[in-house]
């Protein structure tokens, strides 16, 4: 089977990204595969590729005024061009705004579309002409993947034949925290990863610890990312006199070793859809604090079994009560800490890159059904006009 992948980039260290390389890796095991990026061919993948991938940059990304919206009304187009060259038996689109290119640039080419949300659409606003575009054209999909049971209640009762809720993959990590020991001179670590935006809720987490800071002299804060929010996160740690005990170190490659130094993960995101960072520090064996009711945290995070859950509503002042929890309780921390490493194995890859294999053998099947009937309806319509 030929599969064309398609995503706005590889280049950055998101959840899209890593789990995309996942599933080329797999598909590339036994199906001719080909990864289309809207960036420029010299833009190279954060995470590993197949070297049997073919991969097409198609450099329709940034630019600024005219030039930016040349580029974006001139995507569908190129797409339709690549498709055609290519003549896959199936597509998969990942992200909100490569999924609405996607479907105008393969409009009746005869070729199953597979679209894949990567956030919680009911919070993850795109804007009103966007989201008017989602919602005309995703009843074009083949299919409609979603990461939780939460996402999926964004879409009508009319899609929901099309929905499969597949989640990330979660490999456990070979480096294993240990978030109940200190060393003698070491100090301990919360951690949190990803990118710097206000969806991230890190302004909350620093806020929360700022109130915890002062009881809780051996800990220290370490965010990994980088992003928009940068200018701002920085200007609260120095608003709030953190600068010796808060780190921004920015993108940092080896990310489960940092998470395996630590000993306790705060993950404090508005809204999510099922975030790797969060999975990757559970497949650590760290314990985690979150916001209850965001798409995928909810489910990787189960309430006093391997982390705490607090109520969004009450801000950076709950959040600061579920750390300080943690904080305080060593032997909390360590059996959370196992049972989060138990937890993840239910999104292990062979179980996820199966449910993605049984899609996309779905969408080609009832799409090649759905064209025959459609064919037969065509031939007996001309045979009743003919007499």
């Amino acid at each position: 089977m030929r599969v064309l992948c398609m995503i706005p980039t590889m280049a950055g260290p998101g959840g899209a990204e890593r789990t995309m390389s996942y599933l080329v890796a797999h598909l590339a095991e036994n199906h001719e595969v080909t990864l289309l990026t809207l960036d420029r061919s010299e833009s190279s993948s954060f995470y590993p590729l197949p070297r049997s991938l073919r991969q097409v940059s198609i450099d329709k990304l940034g630019g600024r005024g005219i030039r930016r919206l040349w580029r974006i009304v001139s995507r569908p187009l190129r797409i339709r061009c690549e498709v055609r060259a290519v003549t896959p038996d199936i597509v998969i689109s990942f992200m909100d705004t490569m999924n609405v290119t996607a479907l105008i640039g393969c409009l009746r080419l005869g070729i199953p579309v597979v679209v894949s949300e990567r956030n919680d659409p009911a919070l993850n606003r795109l804007g009103r002409v966007k989201e008017l575009l989602r919602d005309r054209l995703y009843p074009l999909a083949q299919l409609i993947v979603v990461q939780t049971s939460r996402a999926a209640r964004y879409f009508p009762p009319v899609l929901k034949p099309k929905l499969r809720i597949i989640p990330n993959p979660v490999p456990l990590s070979p480096l294993l925290a240990k978030p109940e020991k200190l060393h003698a001179g070491d100090r301990l670590r919360l951690i949190a990863v990803g990118r710097l935006e206000y969806q991230k809720g890190f302004d909350q987490l620093i806020e929360a610890f700022r109130r915890i800071a002062p009881s809780q002299a051996d800990w220290d804060l370490i965010i990994i990312g980088d992003g928009p929010e940068r200018a701002h996160l920085e200007h609260l740690v120095r608003r709030f006199e953190l600068e010796n005990r808060v780190q921004m170190p920015g993108i940092v490659r080896d990310v489960p070793l940092e998470l395996s130094l630590s000993h306790l993960m705060a993950f404090p995101s508005r809204y999510e859809g099922f975030p790797n960072a969060l999975a990757e520090g559970l497949a650590t064996g760290l314990p985690a604090v979150g916001y209850r009711g965001v798409s995928g945290v909810e489910d990787l995070i189960v309430d006093n079994k391997n982390g705490l859950l607090v109520d969004p509503k009450d801000g950076a002042a709950g959040l600061a009560r579920g750390l300080l929890t943690l904080m305080c309780d060593a032997r909390l921390r360590c059996d959370f800490g196992k049972a989060s490493r138990e937890h993840v194995t239910k999104w292990d890859p062979s179980i996820v890159l199966a449910l993605w294999e049984g899609a996309l053998r779905e969408a080609g099947l009832t799409f090649r059904t759905s064209a025959g009937r459609s064919r037969g309806r065509s031939a007996k319509e001309t045979s009743m006009t003919s007499k």
